[in-house]
């Protein structure tokens, strides 16, 4: 039987412990954001706002607003979002692409430009000039492991995160003499590339009419069918690191 005295103790404990968690979770819905410190605002509507005049925010059913460097992971329609650095904007966060049960990958977007140097009908003259600045959008993966901080997705890091596990860094070792063997290749056929193309232009002759003789050497013919064999068994060939981690989640889950 329960002494009254310890069952005083017991609802006191539940009390506080009923406390604590009203400080840290607000609100009712399918959608959050975590802040920093801790606390937990739920909502049913969960929107990013980049007002043009205005500073950036989170907004919460249309009434609650948050500073994007307040916010640590949140969670609206389009997914679970973590932060991968410090910073005031989206970009700031990486959405997840698999869920655990111990290693989440995450994938965000950057887009880079370049100055638009190279050939152009818009330069000066006929040649390379200044033509229009292009930009590329790429994606930059990461992963964390037990909730942890988010890491760049690579060798190096997966390597200290997946050390635990054999099958994993059997892949990691694949990845890394594939990536070998892959250097290896670009430079075979560029090296013939570079070869065949200076062989055509020494052996390419010009007629009394001006007009030029070319022929190509098959070295170029080479060179080509080189890079462009490794570009096709690249195209197919399943990602070593994602698979790695896919290894050591699905072990976990026997």
């Amino acid at each position: 039987m329960i002494k009254k005295q310890n069952l005083l103790s017991l609802i006191l404990c539940l009390l506080l412990g009923y406390t604590a968690y009203g400080q840290t979770e607000y609100g009712q819905g399918r959608y959050y954001v975590q802040l920093q410190d801790g606390r937990i605002f739920h909502a049913n509507k969960l929107q990013y706002k980049s007002p043009l005049f205005k500073s950036s925010h989170f907004l919460l059913d249309d009434s609650l607003k948050f500073n994007p460097s307040m916010v640590n992971v949140f969670q609206n329609e389009d997914g679970f979002y973590a932060r991968v650095e410090a910073g005031n904007s989206f970009n700031s966060f990486a959405k997840r692409l698999t869920d655990g049960p111990r290693i989440d990958r995450y994938f965000t977007t950057r887009t880079y430009y370049d100055g638009g140097y190279g050939y152009s009908p818009f330069g000066y003259g006929y040649g390379y000039g200044y033509g229009m600045p292009r930009t590329s959008r790429k994606r930059i993966y990461f992963f964390s492991k037990d909730n942890g901080p988010l890491y760049h997705l690579n060798y190096d890091n997966l390597e200290a995160a997946l050390a635990d596990n054999a099958s994993s860094m059997v892949l990691l070792q694949r990845h890394k003499r594939d990536k070998v063997v892959n250097t290896g290749v670009s430079i075979l056929g560029a090296g013939l590339l570079a070869v065949g193309a200076v062989k055509t232009i020494n052996n390419s002759q010009q007629d009394a009419y001006g007009n030029t003789d070319l022929k190509v050497s098959p070295l170029v013919y080479a060179g080509a069918g080189v890079l462009g064999v490794q570009l096709v068994v690249n195209l197919f060939q399943k990602d070593k690191l994602t698979q790695a981690i896919e290894v050591y989640n699905y072990q976990l889950q026997q």
